[in-house]
Formats: C-alpha cells, sequence, structure tokens
C-alpha cells in the first residue's frame, strides 16, 4: 500500500471493501435494533392513562402494606391511647378500655383486613 491509500483510510475517505447491499443491510439491522429499544416516555404513551392509574394505584398499595408491617397498631380512639377510661360523674374512677382492653392500642383496619389472625 501506499502513502495516499494510508492517509485515506485514516481520514475515511477510503473506498469500503464491501458491497453497498451489504451495507445497506447492516444499517437496516442497526436501525431495527434501534427501534427495539424504547425509553420512559414510549412506554407511558404505550399503557395508557388507564394503565398509568392502575400502576399508580399498585404503588400506593404496595407502599400502604409496607406501612402496615411497619406500623401494625394503632392509638386506641375511644380511650385515645391511654387505655383507661375516667368515671363521667366520679372523674377519679377509672376502668380498662373496652374496645383496647386496657392495651391503649388498636390493629389497623388494614392489618385486621389483609393480615387476618387465626
Amino acid at each position: 500500500m501506499n502513502l495516499a491509500h494510508h492517509f485515506a483510510v485514516v481520514l475515511g475517505t477510503a473506498p469500503t471493501p464491501q458491497p453497498d447491499h451489504v451495507t445497506a443491510a447492516g444499517q437496516a439491522a442497526s436501525q431495527a435494533s434501534d427501534s427495539n429499544t424504547s425509553t420512559a416516555a414510549d412506554v407511558l404513551t404505550a399503557i395508557g392513562p388507564a394503565g398509568m392509574l392502575l400502576l399508580l394505584l399498585m404503588a400506593a398499595f404496595a407502599l400502604y402494606v409496607v406501612s402496615l408491617s411497619l406500623h401494625p397498631n394503632a392509638k386506641c380512639g375511644r380511650c385515645k391511647g391511654a387505655g383507661r377510661h375516667h368515671g363521667s360523674v366520679f372523674s377519679y374512677a377509672q376502668r380498662p378500655c373496652n374496645s383496647c382492653k386496657g392495651r391503649g392500642i388498636q390493629p389497623r383496619l388494614g392489618r385486621r383486613l389483609f393480615f387476618k389472625q387465626q
């Protein structure tokens, strides 16, 4: 090879050894592989607003279940977490709360619905 050919190869102006139909087939294959990759915007437009709403609801439900597992109990609504009721006539008199049985906490509604105790 001569020096002019080396410069042509380095500069990218040298003729390719492949025929045009092979180059065109390679370009078509690379374009097909590019079209298979999708971005988040493409996925969102494909699932539509109803699918997006469904995904958001599923994410919110998953977060609620995690919250239930981390914090399964809430303060009792009747005794406000004290575990005791004060008498209405004799305010110094106390008794255990009937609702929470004196514990001051009750299981959350989701815990009672989804994680039933036997």
